[in-house]
This record gives structure tokens, C-alpha cells and sequence, in this order.
């Protein structure tokens, strides 16, 4: 690169550098822990397999719950490669995410100048849950993306691509009539990635946004485009009518899907929160400091002439973080298209602190001290991390040393560069540590932990022991998708399955909602697997259940049953394969003790 191009695009390929390395490196490096992407690799397998391509089936039952664009991609990318790893099924993912910095960067660019994109930038790339959920597969990482794109090509129609601190209210000089059309298009691409959330965030941004300027009428319709909204429509609606048309019932799981989401049904769900707003501080680490004091600005006196350049990102960051956080049911990654707009938050507060650190004026004394707060915290925290790990983990004290050798010299980098006058160049090392210790963790440090949370060598010890032979694994109640990505030469099949999920039976039978007893549960898991051993083909014998299934069951079951393998001591649901005895032929087993 000639000197001229390296000085002036040389922040910007670091910043490349660093996105990179963060959702690249060491991609694959640990199988599939997660539920998430344990069901969404699952998905994309039976799709390239059985051909299922508008509605997948796995545990037996389809679908429905998660429209299918991203699966149809990492489907489209296991066809055209032929790899079936990690990293392939987690890199549509990866890749919306160094998309998503680049949006970020854009943004950035157009709401406050260069160092805001480039601080943003490197604030997105390092913020620790972003890192670690666009690593996975599933949904979520693309609906990130489009969010992101939707909202750029938003305050693109309403602005231009002009940079500058203080711009024209949105509608007095409008940017291309293109940047309306992508707007919508990104809506549609965000309704067949997650369905109709992408318009609660996005319109919660737009609406908030223009409402706070007092041009909602005239903004509204400055980002009306009708090609935009057919081409919205088209896309909206290319997967739910083609379902409908095959299973009328499907608008029913679709409304039952949102409500429970929402906690607007007595469904039980496998996490609660009191509110979101609790986890918020977790998902923003490490720039949580930035983004609490950016939150606050509507309180700033500076509030009214920063308006166009915060407000923006304050209303996708903090107006959806208050929605989201009146429901009775969440989960930290319904909010992570929200987080390029506290990168945003962050990367606006960290370039006015470090600009005002070197005026004289009043305000001057306490962004100093901010700034040195922050390095301070890092370094000390840092060594401080170090010593913990070796009192806890001995073994990993060599990691520790390196991760906090890292940090200390990416603040020493940091504080350098402030005193030399660089703003977004400040935060460039300490965002370039995070994303070091990153690749410690995903390189050395979590592989380590693959056979107590994966199931590869589940996969490898059924093949050795379930023969050839028998073609069919059989499951009782689910097993973890997981175990469908690495298993190869045996089909798994249910024993029992749901019509469409637990919570769509529950909600629509009755008398499921009246057995719904643990003592009854109990029982008829033990009459569902005494009637399938009884009735089992003998050149298919085996079956899978969960351990804590099992053992209340065992001494009932073993007429019928013997047991021969058990996982034990794992981070994850513990599997039991039994196998069914050839004299099971006995009289009606006893009732099920409510007491056990």
C-alpha cells in the first residue's frame, strides 16, 4: 500500500484486521454447545439431505418457529462446498457480522465524521456478546445485519452521505431515492430472516428518531418508496404463504410463537426474565461505562445540538432496550441487533470525552478522569484476572499471563495515542486486546472444554457400538440437535413426537394441560416407552433418553430394557442408550409412585 493510501486508509484497515480476526479466527474450533445452533446446523442438514427446503423437520416434527433464510444460505453453502464442519455452518453468521461493522463504520461516518465510524467501528468489533453470538449459527447474526443495513439506508434517504457533526433535518435535503428502496428491501430481508421483529426495532428507531427531530409526517414520507414496499412485500411473504397453502394450522403456531416470546401466554418457557434491562449491562462489556453515560443524554445541556448525531442511535439502543424490556419472557439475544447502536452510542460518547479531555474548559477535569478511569480499570483488572485464574484454574495460568500482558500493553497504546492527539485512534488497542483475549479463549482455551459440552464422541461411541445393521437410532421425549450434525451412519427417529412443539399441544389439548403433573409425566413416559419396547423392530433395538429421564424409570423399565452406555459427568444433557431385551414380554407394569 503507497504511503498516502496507507495514511489515509490505514485506521480503516486495521479496523478491518481486527473485525476479522474476531469473527473469523478459529471459527470452528469448538463443536456445537449451543441450542441455538445446535438446532439451526440441524435445520440445514435436513434440508440438504431430505430436500425440505421450505419447512425443515427435526426431532421429528417440522419447523415452524424461525422463517428460513438463514438456513436456506448455510443449506446453499453446505451444497456448493461440501463441507460439513463448524465453521461452514457458522460462517453466514461470521460474515454478517464484519457486514455489520462496516455498516457500523458508514453510519458512524455519516452521524458524526470519521473518527465516530472508526470508534464505533472497533466499539462493535470487540463488545463481548456480539463477539460471541455472531459466532454462532442461527438467525439472529443475519437479523443484526438487516437491522443494521435498514437503518443505515434510512438516515442515508433522510441525510445523504454527507459527513459533519450538525446536519439538516431529516427531509430539507434528502439523500438518493435508491437508499429508500434498500430500506425497504432490508425490512424484507429482516421479515424472512426472524419474522415481523425486524419492524419493531427498526420502526422503533425510525419513529422515535423523527418524532424527537418533529418531522415524523415529512420523514415518514420521505422514506416511502413503492417499488421499496413491493419489493418488502414480495419477500414477507414469499415463505408464509406457501406454508400456509400446504398447513392452514401453521398462522396458529406462528401466533402462539410470538405471544409466548412475548409472555403473553401461560406456556412455560425455558428461561424467564424480571427484565432485560438487567442483562444490558453484561451484553455491553467491556464499553458498558460509554453506553451508561451516552444513555443519559437526553439529561446533557449538550442534548439539544447533539440531536440529530445521538438521538438516532439513542432510539435503536435504548427505545428498544425499554420495549424489550417489558416483557415477561426475554432472552439477552433478542437484543443483539440492537448492539451496532451502543457500538454507536459508545463510539460517539468515547470521541467527545477524548475531545473534551484536552479543552480547558469545566467539562475537561471529568472526561479526563473518565478516560483514565477506564485505562485504569483495564489494566489493573487485568493483572487482577490473572492472579484469579491461577487460584482457580492452575492450568490455565500461562493463558491468563498472556491475556493480561495483552491488555496492559493495549492500554499503554491507548494512553499513548490520546496524548498524540488521536480520538478513534485511543480506542483502536484496547478494542485490538479485547479481541486478543478473544482469540485465547476460542483458540486454546475453549476447545479444551468439547468432550464435556459436545457430542462428537457421542456420535463416534454410537457408531461402534449401535451396528451397521441397524439403521435406526431411536429417541424418547428429544435429544440434542447437536447430535444430528455429527452423527453420521445412523438416521435418528422419535419414539413419540409433538404435532408441532410442546407449548402448541399444551396450548390447544386440554386434557395435555390437565396431565401435565410431574407424577403423571412420569407415567406416561414410563407406558410410552414400555409400548415401544414391547412393539420395537428387532433390527432397530436401540434408543436414546436423557439420563434424568431415566433413572425414575430404570427399575420399572428393566423387564424390557437394559442399558448399555451412559455418559456421565458432562456440561449438557447426560444420554442413556438402551437397548431392548428379546424376552420382554411381560404383564402391565405397575402405576408410577407420585412420590418418586
Amino acid at each position: 500500500m503507497p504511503i498516502g493510501a496507507a495514511r489515509r486508509w490505514g485506521a480503516e484497515a486495521l479496523l478491518a484486521v481486527v473485525a476479522g480476526a474476531a469473527f473469523l479466527g478459529f471459527l470452528g474450533s469448538t463443536e456445537l454447545w449451543g441450542k441455538r445452533e445446535q438446532r439451526a446446523s440441524a435445520e440445514a442438514l435436513d434440508t440438504v439431505d431430505r430436500g425440505h427446503w421450505l419447512v425443515a423437520e427435526i426431532q421429528g416434527r417440522p419447523r415452524l418457529e424461525k422463517p428460513p433464510l438463514p438456513r436456506w444460505i448455510t443449506a446453499g453453502l453446505i451444497t456448493l462446498t461440501g463441507r460439513r464442519d463448524e465453521a461452514i455452518v457458522r460462517l453466514p453468521n461470521a460474515l454478517a457480522a464484519l457486514a455489520t461493522v462496516g455498516l457500523v463504520y458508514l453510519l458512524g461516518r455519516g452521524l458524526g465524521g470519521r473518527p465516530v465510524g472508526l470508534a464505533s467501528g472497533f466499539a462493535l468489533a470487540s463488545t463481548g456478546s456480539f463477539v460471541v453470538e455472531m459466532r454462532q449459527a442461527g438467525n439472529d447474526g443475519l437479523l443484526a445485519l438487516f437491522t443494521t443495513l435498514a437503518l443505515t439506508a434510512a438516515w442515508m434517504r433522510l441525510h445523504g452521505a454527507r459527513e459533519g457533526g450538525e446536519v439538516e433535518p431529516p427531509g430539507d435535503s434528502p439523500g438518493p431515492r435508491s437508499w429508500a428502496f434498500v430500506f425497504h428491501l432490508a425490512l424484507g430481508l429482516g421479515f424472512l430472516t426472524k419474522g415481523p421483529i425486524v419492524l419493531l426495532m427498526v420502526g422503533l428507531a425510525v419513529i422515535g428518531y423523527l418524532a424527537t427531530a418533529r418531522r415524523l409526517a415529512s420523514g415518514l414520507r420521505t422514506l416511502a418508496d413503492g417499488w421499496g414496499l413491493a419489493a418488502f412485500s414480495v419477500l414477507a411473504l414469499a415463505w408464509p404463504v406457501p406454508v400456509l397453502l400446504r398447513d392452514p394450522t401453521s398462522a396458529r403456531v406462528w401466533w402462539l410463537e410470538m405471544a409466548q416470546k412475548m409472555g403473553a401466554l401461560d406456556i412455560p418457557h425455558d428461561r424467564a426474565h424480571a427484565s432485560l434491562v438487567l442483562d444490558w449491562f453484561g451484553m455491553t462489556l467491556p464499553w458498558t461505562p460509554l453506553a451508561l453515560v451516552a444513555a443519559a443524554w437526553p439529561l446533557r445541556r449538550s442534548a439539544r445540538s447533539e440531536r440529530p448525531r445521538v438521538a438516532f442511535a439513542w432510539w435503536w439502543a435504548i427505545g428498544n432496550l425499554a420495549v424489550l424490556g417489558l416483557w415477561k419472557v426475554a432472552k439477552p439475544s433478542y437484543y443483539l441487533p440492537c448492539l451496532p447502536g451502543v457500538a454507536l452510542l459508545a463510539g460517539g460518547e468515547w470521541v467527545r470525552l477524548s475531545r473534551l479531555a484536552r479543552e480547558s474548559g469545566p467539562g475537561s477535569a471529568p472526561a479526563r478522569a473518565m478516560l483514565q478511569g477506564i485505562w485504569t480499570v483495564l489494566f489493573v483488572g487485568a493483572a487482577v484476572g490473572a492472579v484469579a485464574v491461577g487460584e482457580v484454574a492452575p492450568v490455565e495460568l500461562g493463558y491468563a499471563c498472556l491475556g493480561a500482558s495483552i491488555m496492559a500493553v493495549a492500554v499503554i497504546l491507548g494512553a499513548w495515542a490520546w496524548r498524540r492527539g488521536f480520538d478513534a485512534g485511543a480506542l483502536a488497542p484496547l478494542a485490538s486486546g479485547f479481541v486478543g483475549l478473544a482469540l485465547i479463549a476460542y483458540g486454546a482455551v475453549a476447545p479444551v472444554e468439547n468432550p464435556a459440552r459436545g457430542h462428537r464422541k457421542l456420535a463416534e461411541t454410537l457408531e461402534t457400538i449401535v451396528p451397521a445393521d441397524s439403521p435406526t437410532v431411536w429417541f424418547f421425549n428429544e435429544v440434542d440437535e447437536g447430535l444430528w450434525f455429527y452423527l453420521r451412519g445412523h438416521e435418528l427417529a422419535p419414539v413419540s413426537k409433538a404435532r408441532y412443539n410442546r407449548g402448541f399441544d399444551l396450548r390447544v389439548d386440554a386434557r395435555a394441560r390437565r396431565i401435565e403433573t410431574p407424577a403423571r409425566r412420569l407415567e406416561l413416559a414410563r407406558d410410552q416407552l414400555a409400548d415401544w419396547a414391547r412393539h420395537a423392530d428387532p433390527a432397530s433395538p436401540y434408543v436414546l433418553i436423557r439420563g434424568k429421564i431415566y433413572d425414575p424409570l430404570a427399575r420399572d423399565l428393566a423387564p424390557l430394557v437394559e442399558p448399555v452406555y451412559r455418559e456421565h459427568d458432562l456440561k449438557r444433557n447426560e444420554m442413556v442408550l438402551l437397548r431392548v431385551r428379546s424376552d420382554n414380554a411381560v404383564a402391565a407394569l405397575p402405576s408410577a409412585d407420585p412420590r418418586r
